[in-house]
């Protein structure tokens, strides 16, 4: 076989580097810049597909490995933005009621994009498919118009219906604050769980990521604690008129209302406290 040139062997583990970063971050193939354009670099002829790896999981080195010649070497790759959509996961047949088990997320370059794409899963679950659609297939608003079998789709109610909504992402476990997220009416059918406006938000934490421009809802988010195990807080104790201040350390997570032992962080004595509020303890 003959040997090729390279720009020929670089143009194809471009494509390879590509194809692995796509599916490693879950991110549009054409999105992936392979940085191959130092001339000092040289690849192998490799006489099959290189192993492409990102050994060091910062989404910025890939690894390329040849086994024939033996040869090791590591490439830069920088990943492009894209749009945030959903695919199916398998067929549907018209009628069929969408379920979040039916789709995956997936991120396409904002040319690869269709008109119309479901951002927003909570817009259409529960919906019934308005035409078949394929596995691999975007979910488009499109694929929903029609009526259902259900009543999905009736008329919306005379009132319009706010809800909260993420402004950025808030990751699994994290308390909530209100500068996340912003009220805003909702256009059509609405989830049945949905936050009040009153909602309190330090009172929750997120069950899961929520992303931008999810609707906040209950089966999103549990109580939070209202202190956290280890979490440093700063306490004030008056006898007559003197105030003394320390900081204390918690020993657990614990709710409005609970005692339990803390700890002087100065003098790493136990003592104990009765939790009064979010990120607030008082000494007993």
């Amino acid at each position: 076989m003959a040997e090729r040139d390279q720009t020929a062997i670089k143009a194809s583990a471009t494509t390879q580097i590509q194809n692995a970063a796509a599916s490693a971050f879950q991110t549009p193939a054409d999105s992936v810049e392979v940085r191959l354009g130092d001339k000092r670099l040289v690849l192998p002829d490799c006489q099959s597909d290189f192993a492409v790896s990102f050994p060091f999981n910062d989404r910025a080195t890939t690894q390329l490995e040849c086994s024939d010649p033996a040869w090791r070497g590591f490439v830069q790759i920088r990943l492009g933005t894209g749009i945030s959509v959903f695919r199916y996961v398998m067929p549907l047949e018209e009628g069929e009621v969408l379920k979040r088990s039916h789709v995956a997320r997936h991120m396409v370059s904002a040319d690869g994009a269709q008109a119309g794409p479901v951002v927003v899963l909570d817009d259409v679950l529960d919906f019934a498919m308005g035409q078949p659609v394929e596995a691999g297939e975007i979910v488009l608003l499109s694929h929903f118009d029609g009526a259902s079998a259900r009543g999905e789709f009736s008329a919306p109610a005379a009132e319009p219906q706010g809800a909260w909504v993420a402004q950025h992402i808030i990751p699994r476990g994290n308390r909530l604050s209100r500068e996340s997220f912003s009220w805003e009416t909702v256009e059509g059918r609405a989830p049945t769980d949905l936050l009040s406006a009153q909602a309190e938000f330090p009172m929750f934490e997120a069950l899961r990521d929520i992303m931008p421009g999810d609707k906040l809802r209950r089966s999103t988010v549990k109580m939070a604690p209202s202190v956290r195990k280890n979490e440093e807080i700063e306490v004030s104790l008056v006898r007559g008129s003197l105030t003394v201040t320390n900081v204390v350390r918690m020993s657990r997570d614990a709710t409005i209302g609970e005692s339990i032992d803390v700890i002087n962080v100065e003098s790493g004595r136990i003592l104990k406290a009765r939790v009064t509020g979010i990120g607030q303890v008082e000494l007993l």
